[in-house]
């Protein structure tokens, strides 16, 4: 039986939730798990060292819903505490959930029905950031319609990697995300944990690169709390490239001559302009001292020699580049890494300025030619 109704109620889904220091938000987040409408969960608690009681919080919730498990280990790191739950869950799926957020009841229910009614190998929902310093600034990330993707070639699976999930067409986090725990078994994923920051980006990417298809929900299961003193938005710029340049070097050793993978200086070039600033066309003189900057760092960086090296590949192979991530971001790549070459903006300059000249030809096209469907 297909149909995004039919849920195989047997399947059990594995909830692994890393703790640390969390004690103020965690009922809220545990509550929102156990109120789920699909009710053959295991909710993993891993107390990933914390010290401000909420390992003893997770263990008397554990004495209240035998579905709930707790492993307690020194403190490691959100990543390390993933992985832990991830040997010890036994579901048939799985998502991740952080300590300080909450999920809709439904959104198991729901992400179950996909994967088990359509046979997909990821189901991926939107998501609602939740901004506490300025309600204003909250915002969900999500879109219109439902989506799906399948990549029968090589070339569509780089594509889609490329032009979809490194360019963050769906967000980078791994909590939005419903996903077999064969896929992730068989293809031996885990997170990376040598990595500051960017690792639900690389785990999101790796798995993605194991799929057949993707189904999308433009539904907003996920409320994520924005807190000012997380990682990805305190470290510094120059801390930013350090590491997406550690997990660009990162998929060259491992992934490298792996078909279901774009070229390492593909990937790499992808996510220095999307993560590295360069993603925006600078509007203001303020816009562009902030791209010289990052200019500025990745050279600067301790492994801008290998950049270059990557730089030099790159330059070499500009019609792939373009066939792989498409006109718009190929060429934004191919400036980067000119760029990076030759040590001045020219050519990233000349990439924008083309771009620029588009919107302006697409505009005009827009206002100047007649809608086909009106009547002359």
């Amino acid at each position: 039986m297909k149909g995004a109704d039919f849920v195989r109620r047997d399947s059990l889904v594995s909830m692994i939730v890393p703790v640390y220091n969390k004690r103020d938000y965690l009922e809220t987040c545990v509550n929102s798990l156990r109120a789920q409408t699909y009710t053959n969960l295991e909710i993993i608690l891993v107390d990933d060292g914390s010290a401000d009681g909420s390992g003893e919080l997770c263990d008397a919730y554990a004495r209240e819903d035998s579905r709930i498990r707790v492993i307690h280990q020194p403190n490691c790191g959100a990543s390390s505490a993933r992985n832990t739950g991830l040997d010890a869950a036994g579901g048939d799926y799985l998502c991740f959930v952080d300590a300080d957020d909450r999920v809709l009841d439904t959104m198991v229910s729901e992400m179950t029905a996909v994967l088990e009614g359509e046979g997909c190998d990821l189901c991926v929902g939107g998501i609602m950031v939740l901004d506490e310093k300025d309600e204003f600034n909250s915002h969900c990330l999500t879109h219109p319609e439902p989506l799906f993707f399948q990549f029968p070639t090589p070339r569509e699976k780089h594509q889609f990697l490329c032009q979809r999930i490194l360019y963050s067409q769906f967000g980078w986090s791994a909590c939005t995300q419903l996903f077999r725990r064969d896929t992730i078994e068989r293809n031996h994923l885990r997170f990376e944990t040598g990595q500051k920051i960017y690792e639900d980006m690389d785990f999101f990417f790796r798995y993605v690169a194991c799929c057949r298809n993707f189904r999308f929900i433009p539904k907003t299961f996920y409320i994520y709390r924005q807190h000012g003193d997380s990682a990805i938005h305190t470290a510094a710029k120059q801390e930013r490239i350090h590491w997406m340049l550690c997990l660009a070097r990162l998929w060259e050793r491992t992934l490298e001559g792996q078909s279901a993978f774009p070229p390492s200086y593909i990937c790499a070039g992808v996510i220095c302009v999307v993560c590295g600033l360069l993603n925006d066309i600078p509007r203001i003189e303020a816009d562009q001292r902030q791209i010289v900057q990052a200019f500025d760092a990745f050279r600067a960086s301790e492994n801008g020699e290998w950049l270059l090296g990557q730089a030099r590949l790159a330059v070499r192979n500009r019609d792939k580049i373009i066939r792989v991530c498409g006109w718009g971001l190929g060429l934004r790549v191919y400036g980067f890494y000119k760029s990076i070459l030759s040590g001045n903006m020219a050519a990233f300059n000349w990439v924008n300025q083309l771009r620029k000249w588009n919107e302006i030809l697409f505009e005009w096209k827009e206002l100047c030619l007649p809608d086909k469907n009106m009547s002359p």
